[in-house]
C-alpha cells in the first residue's frame, strides 16, 4: 500500500512538473495575442467612449490597459465580455469589429483569467457576506403573509389586512426581503389594531352577533369552556397550551404561558367577562414579535449550524405558502423527522401539491412580472378606454397567476411561460380576446387558434402593463421583455433626453416608429434603444387593453445580433433559442424570493445546481424549487460568536 502510495504521489508530482510549463506557455500566447493585436482592437473601438478624455459609465479602460492589469479584474472584463457578445460594445452606429474580428475579440476574452472557485460550502456572516454565501435575517412577516397565517391559525378570512402598512420591495424585487420589512411605531398600532378587530370578530362583547360562520371558529378556538369542574384560568391555561406554540411555530415554554396568562389574570381580576378576558389574551400574542417576526433562535455553538427543525419547517412553508406550518409540518417538527433529508424532500413535494402553493403565482409571479401596480397605479385613460376597470384589471392578473400555478401544479414545462398556445380566461377576458363559448367569472383553460397569442407575451395584463394611459409603448414593452424576462438590465436614460408624446392622438405607430429611429441615431441613446425597440415593435399588434388591432401595423424588427422577426409569434421563437437565459434570471428571481434578500455571487451554486436539475427534467418547475428549498443557503445559517 505504501508503495502504491509512494508512485502516486510521484506521478501527481511529475504531472504538476509537465503541467506548469503548458500554463505558462499558454499564458504567454495569451499575453503575446493581447500586445500584437488585441491591444490594438481595445484602443480603437473602446477608448473614443471609455479612454482618458471620455469617461461613459465612468468606466476608463485606457487607465488599465497592461495585460497584467486586466488579468487582475476578471468581474470587469467577463461583463465586457458579456457586453461585445451581445452586441452591446461597441455601439451600434460607433466603429466596430468585422464579424471575424469579433468572434476572435471573444474567444480572446473567454480565456482571460476566471474569478477564483466558489466555495459551495461557505455560508456568510455580516463581516464576510462579500466574500461568503449571504445567510437570511430574521424577518417580519409580509401582509400577505400575515392575511395567510390569521386563515390558517384561526380559520377565517379577514380585510383587516389591507389597512396595515404596505411592504417595500428590495433584494430581488420582492416584499419578502428582510431589509425592507421596516417596523415602527405606527406598524405596531396598525397590527394592534387589526388584532383587536379579528380576536373581537370570534370573541365579541355579549350584545354583538357572530360573523357568519365564526361560530364553529370561536368553539374551536376556546375549546372546553369554564364549568364546575373546570376553572376559568385553568381553561385559560389549556386554551394557551393550544394556541400559543402555533401562534409562534415553535414549541412555547411555560415562562411564555404564565406571562399571557398574567393578561387574563388581571382582566379577570377587573370583573372582565371570561370572553373577554381571553381576547385580551389572544390579542397580545398576535401582537408578540414571535408572532410577527419569523424569528431564528441561535444555537448553542456559534458559526455555520443547520436550522432547528421548527425553523426549517417555517422557512419553508413561508416559501412555498405565504402561511404558517400546517399540523403535518408541525409534528414532523416536533419529532425531528424533518431534518432527515429524505422526509424534507417529501415535505417541500407535499406543500407543493397543496392549494396553498397558489401563493407562488399570487406573489412570486406577480411581483416578478411587475403586475402588482395594475388598476392601481398604472390603468389605462378611463375616457380612452372605457372598458378598463377593477374587474378587468382583476381578470387580467388572474390569468398570469392562474397560467403560473397551472404550470407549478402540474409540473408543466417552465417554456411554456415563453410559447404556448393555451391560457386561462374568464367571460370578461374572453370578449376581450374575441373568444366565444365562455361564460361566468371562473377561470377555463383555453386553446388560441392565433398565431399571436401564446405564452407570457400573449397575455392582457402584460400589454396593459407595459403602456401608457393613452397609447402603446415598444419602449417600455421592449424594455420589460430586456429586464423581467431575459434579465438583461436597462440603465435610465440619460438626462436632457426629451420624452416622446404619450398622447395617442399626436403619435400614430408609423410616427412613432420614426421617431424612435431618430432617436436611435444619438449614440448614447443608440445602446439601449437597438436592444429594446425591435422587441418592443413586435407585439404592436396588441392595443393597450391586449386586444389584437384590425389596422395594419409594421411588427417587424432587426436585434443587435442580426436577427430579424415579425411580430409577436416570430419574437416567441428568438425567446425560445434564448430559453436558458430566461429560465435562468427566473430561477434567480426565485431564489431572491426563498431567501428573502439579494443574492450575490456564491449563489451562483443554486443557480447552477437548478439549472443542471431543470436541463435534466425538461425545464419541469419542481426540479426548481426543490433544489433552492434543498440548498444549504435555505436550510444553514452562520451565527456569529458571542461577545
Amino acid at each position: 500500500m505504501a508503495a502504491r502510495l509512494s508512485l502516486l504521489l510521484k506521478l501527481s508530482a511529475l504531472g504538476a512538473v509537465l503541467a506548469a510549463p503548458a500554463s505558462q506557455a499558454a499564458d504567454a500566447a495569451h499575453r503575446k495575442a493581447y500586445e500584437e493585436r488585441f491591444r490594438g482592437m481595445l484602443d480603437r473601438f473602446c477608448y473614443k467612449c471609455h479612454g482618458n478624455e471620455k469617461q461613459k459609465a465612468d468606466l476608463n479602460l485606457a487607465n488599465q490597459a497592461e495585460y497584467d492589469q486586466i488579468a487582475a479584474n476578471p468581474k470587469l472584463w467577463t461583463d465586457i465580455l458579456e457586453r461585445v457578445f451581445a452586441f452591446e460594445m461597441p455601439p451600434e452606429g460607433s466603429p466596430g469589429p468585422d464579424f471575424n474580428e469579433r468572434n476572435e475579440l471573444l474567444d480572446w476574452l473567454r480565456k482571460l483569467p476566471r474569478e477564483e472557485e466558489i466555495d459551495c460550502s461557505k455560508l456568510a456572516s455580516d463581516r464576510t457576506q462579500s466574500f461568503y454565501m449571504g445567510h437570511v435575517m430574521s424577518r417580519r412577516i409580509t401582509r400577505d403573509e400575515y392575511r395567510h397565517t390569521i386563515r390558517d391559525l384561526l380559520g377565517i378570512t379577514t380585510d383587516t389586512w389591507q389597512d396595515l402598512p404596505a411592504d417595500g420591495a428590495g433584494g430581488e424585487g420582492f416584499d419578502t426581503t428582510g431589509d425592507t420589512l421596516f417596523t415602527s411605531s405606527l406598524a405596531i398600532e396598525k397590527y394592534l389594531d387589526a388584532a383587536e378587530q379579528i380576536m373581537a370578530s370570534i370573541l365579541p362583547d355579549q350584545p354583538d352577533t357572530l360573523p357568519a360562520g365564526h361560530t364553529a371558529v370561536r368553539t374551536a378556538l376556546l375549546g372546553q369552556l369554564p364549568s364546575d369542574a373546570l376553572a376559568p384560568r385553568d381553561a385559560a391555561r389549556a386554551l394557551l397550551a393550544r394556541f400559543l406554540p402555533r401562534a409562534f411555530r415553535r414549541p412555547a415554554d411555560p415562562a411564555e404561558i404564565d406571562k399571557y396568562l398574567a393578561v387574563f389574570d388581571r382582566a379577570a381580576q377587573r370583573g372582565d367577562p371570561y370572553d373577554r378576558a381571553v381576547r385580551l389574551m389572544l390579542t397580545g400574542i398576535l401582537v408578540s414579535p414571535h408572532f410577527l417576526f419569523l424569528a431564528e433562535p441561535e444555537p448553542a455553538e456559534p458559526g455555520v449550524q443547520p436550522l432547528n427543525a421548527f425553523a426549517l419547517a417555517s422557512r419553508l412553508s413561508y416559501f412555498l405558502w405565504a402561511s404558517m406550518p400546517d399540523d403535518a409540518l408541525f409534528q414532523k417538527a416536533a419529532d425531528g423527522s424533518l431534518l432527515k433529508d429524505d422526509v424534507y424532500l417529501g415535505e417541500v413535494r407535499r406543500l407543493l401539491a397543496d392549494p396553498r402553493a397558489d401563493s407562488l403565482g399570487e406573489r412570486f409571479a406577480a411581483q416578478w412580472l411587475e403586475l402588482d401596480r395594475l388598476g392601481t397605479e398604472v390603468k389605462p385613460d378611463p375616457s380612452r378606454f372605457p372598458e378598463f376597470d377593477d374587474a378587468l384589471a382583476s381578470a387580467m392578473r388572474t390569468e398570469v397567476i392562474t397560467f403560473f400555478n397551472h404550470l407549478v401544479r402540474s409540473n408543466q414545462p417552465l417554456t411554456d411561460l415563453i410559447d404556448s398556445k393555451y391560457s386561462f380566461v374568464n367571460a370578461r377576458l374572453a370578449a376581450l380576446y374575441g373568444l366565444s363559448g365562455i361564460e361566468g367569472d371562473s377561470f377555463q383553460q383555453v386553446t388560441f387558434k392565433d398565431p399571436a397569442r401564446g405564452g407570457l407575451l400573449g397575455m392582457a395584463a402584460i400589454h396593459t402593463s407595459t403602456s401608457f394611459p393613452l397609447r402603446t409603448s415598444p419602449v417600455l414593452r421592449g424594455k420589460w421583455i430586456l429586464d423581467v424576462i431575459l434579465g438583461e438590465r436597462v440603465p435610465p436614460p440619460p438626462p436632457g433626453v426629451p420624452p416622446l408624446a404619450e398622447d395617442a392622438h399626436k403619435v400614430t405607430a408609423a410616427s412613432l416608429r420614426q421617431q424612435l429611429e431618430e432617436h436611435r441615431r444619438n449614440p448614447d441613446c443608440a445602446a439601449c434603444h437597438n436592444r429594446m425597440d425591435p422587441l418592443g415593435f413586435s407585439m404592436e399588434s396588441f392595443d393597450v387593453l391586449g386586444r389584437l388591432r384590425t389596422e395594419q401595423i409594421d411588427t417587424s424588427g432587426k436585434l443587435p445580433s442580426g436577427e430579424t422577426f415579425n411580430g409577436p409569434a416570430d419574437l416567441r421563437q428568438i425567446l425560445l433559442r434564448r430559453k436558458d437565459q430566461i429560465i435562468r434570471h427566473l430561477v434567480k428571481k426565485l431564489t431572491g424570493y426563498a431567501l428573502g434578500r439579494e443574492l450575490n455571487r456564491f449563489d451562483e451554486c443554486i443557480l447552477r445546481d437548478a439549472m443542471k436539475a431543470l436541463a435534466e427534467q425538461n425545464y419541469r418547475p419542481a426540479a426548481a424549487i426543490e433544489t433552492i428549498a434543498t440548498a444549504k443557503a435555505f436550510r444553514y445559517r452562520y451565527y456569529p460568536p458571542s461577545e
